[in-house]
């Protein structure tokens, strides 16, 4: 082998050279910019699918799914489109007008109508918003239940017409006409925010007036 096909043998502590690995300030923009691109096209995928989505509880909220098993049109409700304006009293009031026209049972038995002077007894208003919104949420939307309905007739109306009959209100109000009975009547919740927005709103509020001193008067 002659001195020119000798192999050339780098010199001791010489390095191999490397390929350059480095990007261009230009590349690196176009890069940055493609997946800036990207993730805003995400975002608005996003964003549409956010607005199907509330669409599509905007119509379940204003379309209520009847349960099947409901044999007769529901009770108007403060929870209905056309009357989100109104309180839950407004549902707890035509619940009772739907109780009333449904539940009472033959005479002589416990199953018996929801007097007119409701209103007047603290613990009955108490135990009809709960009967009120059990009864909706086994029979009205996607979370009705055959089984939570079942148990509402067995149990909870049951109960109630117990404490009705019982414990909530004198007998005269079951058949005479409102007598006073048990705790002193109370001005409700959704009443006295209705009369603090209103005395907000003509610039009449009192906010030093305590709300015992508003039912004193408005029973005097």
């Amino acid at each position: 082998m002659s001195d020119d096909d000798e192999i050339s043998i780098p010199a001791s502590g010489s390095e191999p050279e490397e390929a350059p690995t480095g990007r261009s300030r230009a590349e690196l923009d176009g890069m940055i910019e493609t997946l800036w691109n990207r993730v805003q096209a995400q975002q608005a995928q996003i964003d549409r699918l956010q607005k199907k989505i509330t669409a599509l509880e905007d119509d379940q909220e204003d379309n209520p799914r009847l349960a099947r098993w409901l044999p007769f049109p529901p009770p108007p409700a403060a929870e209905d489109k056309q009357y989100r304006g109104e309180s839950p009293l407004f549902t707890i009031g035509h619940f009772v007008q739907y109780y009333n026209a449904v539940y009472v049972g033959k005479p002589g038995t416990r199953a018996v109508a929801i007097p007119d002077c409701w209103l007047e007894h603290p613990a009955l208003i108490a135990e009809l918003a709960t009967l009120t919104y059990t009864w909706r949420a086994a029979h009205i939307g996607k979370s009705a239940s055959a089984r939570d309905a079942q148990y509402w007739h067995d149990r909870w109306r049951v109960g109630f017409a117990e404490r009705l009959a019982t414990e909530w209100v004198h007998p005269h109000c079951l058949t005479d006409g409102h007598k006073v009975a048990g705790a002193t009547p109370l001005i409700d919740r959704y009443t006295l925010e209705q009369q603090e927005r209103a005395q907000a709103q003509d610039g009449s509020a009192n906010p030093s007036a305590p709300h015992g001193d508003e039912h004193v008067q408005a029973e005097s």
